[in-house]
């Protein structure tokens, strides 16, 4: 698959290496394409490149948000036409402070993939990949008691059944949770969230 990623920082190129390792084309939008070229070269990312945010949306099948919950609207405000495209929904509604303090940001009742879905109308959104750890994406999905669940959740059949693919082919094991309005299970504070452990597939 043609994986397209907007942001570049820790989930990103977290993301970036997942999708890799699964022998996938990531595409990662940078501005500062010569330095993201050399930091992909230096982390082995044989698959992964450097790209325009133009670039990005026209050339990948699948598009993911990966950058800050507050630069999400400005990045969708430059977004060329997604029409009919996957968008997929890493995003937690989190504010990091230069010193590193997160603050939870207050988005009211609705689930946050519904405020998502409104800066991509065109796009088919999946909430999928917001609740995995560091230690998961460096590990990988295997534990000694099963494989790690990644849990997703949208409103287009059709969607879901493409990023559970791509959730498979990394190794981890895609459960549908239900529809964007269910997606709160995933957010933080949810259900699911709530958990000390991540779920296990035996």
């Amino acid at each position: 698959m043609d994986v397209g990623i907007f942001g570049a920082g820790h989930i990103g190129l977290s993301l970036a290496g997942l999708f890799d390792r699964a022998g996938h084309t990531v595409h990662i939008a940078s501005r500062h394409l010569e330095e993201l070229s050399r930091l992909l070269l230096d982390r082995q990312l044989r698959h992964a490149r450097a790209e325009s945010v133009e670039k990005v949306a026209e050339s990948a099948e699948l598009l993911i948000g990966a950058v800050q919950w507050t630069q999400l609207e400005a990045l969708t405000a430059e977004l060329p036409p997604i029409d009919g495209k996957v968008w997929i929904d890493p995003a937690n509604p989190i504010a990091r402070e230069a010193d590193g303090t997160v603050t939870l940001i207050d988005t009211g009742t609705r689930p946050t993939s519904a405020i998502v879905a409104d800066l991509v109308p065109k796009a088919q959104l999946v909430k999928a990949f917001n609740s995995f750890t560091t230690p998961m994406y460096r590990s990988g999905p295997l534990t000694s008691l099963g494989r790690i669940v990644a849990p997703l959740a949208g409103d287009h059949p059709a969607a879901l059944s493409r990023v559970a693919e791509l959730i498979k082919t990394t190794g981890f094991v895609p459960i549908v949770v239900g529809n964007i309005d269910d997606s709160v299970v995933l957010q933080p504070g949810g259900a699911l969230r709530r958990l000390s452990i991540p779920l296990i597939a035996p």
